[in-house]
């Protein structure tokens, strides 16, 4: 007996389109574990890096660089970066525009998390940070690609805001803006809970690693139940057995 084709064109069509999603599903995964693998790399090579003064920082700076500035707080334009869970429990990260010495733009300063009510009926209050203070943390900018909810504008301060578009929030407040956020450290004043994971529990380089190995091996799977449902293949596999 010799292997014999029986294409079923449907079936085929079904079988190259899923093929096509599977392996590309696949090869994303791998794509996100390597970026999160270069991520974790340059902030492990940055906690120990001598931070530079902002006002000698270029603007293009790479995520989780090392800064430090001189100024003050804008007191009256905080705003609350919304669905914030820190410890299993709801509340926001604080987020306040700072005037740098030597600077010609303003830029924003996450200053960590505070508990919010999960009625939303109350907000938090903000401490003021009142006088020039030196504050020292790290670059970071909002890699997310596609935003579901906007960022809209508030009349009372501190604002609600759902993401960390520099563009929108520029717009907000009326001023140019540096085009990333510093992260406060834990010992900087104004900092709240200024603690910083890299990735959300369990989302590390391993686990796209293990969602590509899945979407492989659907691929596999589809590719051998199409050889089988497209030629006698079995047939021949059962044959063999028999005359073993």
């Amino acid at each position: 007996m010799t292997l014999q084709w029986k294409i079923n064109a449907p079936l085929t069509a079904f079988a190259m389109l899923f093929l096509a999603l599977f392996l590309a599903l696949g090869n994303w995964q791998l794509h996100r574990a390597e970026q999160k693998r270069i991520a974790l790399a340059a902030f492990e090579s940055s906690e120990d890096a001598v931070p530079v003064e902002l006002s000698r920082l270029k603007h293009d700076a790479p995520m989780y660089a090392r800064v430090t500035a001189a100024g003050h707080f804008d007191n009256a334009h905080s705003f609350l970066l919304d669905n914030r869970i820190s410890h299993g429990r709801f509340g926001y990260e604080i987020v306040t525009p700072f005037l740098a010495r030597g600077v010609d733009k303003t830029v924003l300063v996450n200053r960590g998390w505070v508990e919010g009510d999960p009625a939303r009926l109350q907000r938090p209050v903000i401490a003021p940070i009142n006088g020039e203070v030196t504050i020292s943390g790290t670059v970071y900018r909002d890699t997310a690609r596609m935003h579901f909810v906007a960022t809209t504008s508030e009349s009372v301060w501190p604002q609600l805001i759902q993401n960390l578009q520099i563009d929108a929030l520029q717009t907000q407040l009326g001023i140019e803006l540096i085009p990333f956020v510093i992260r406060l450290d834990q010992n900087s004043p104004g900092a709240y809970r200024a603690e910083w994971p890299m990735f959300n529990i369990g989302f590390g380089p391993e686990r796209h690693i293990a969602y590509a190995v899945t979407w492989f091996a659907m691929a596999l799977t589809l590719t051998i139940m199409w050889l089988l449902l497209s030629s006698n293949l079995w047939q021949l596999i059962r044959s063999k057995r028999t005359d073993d």
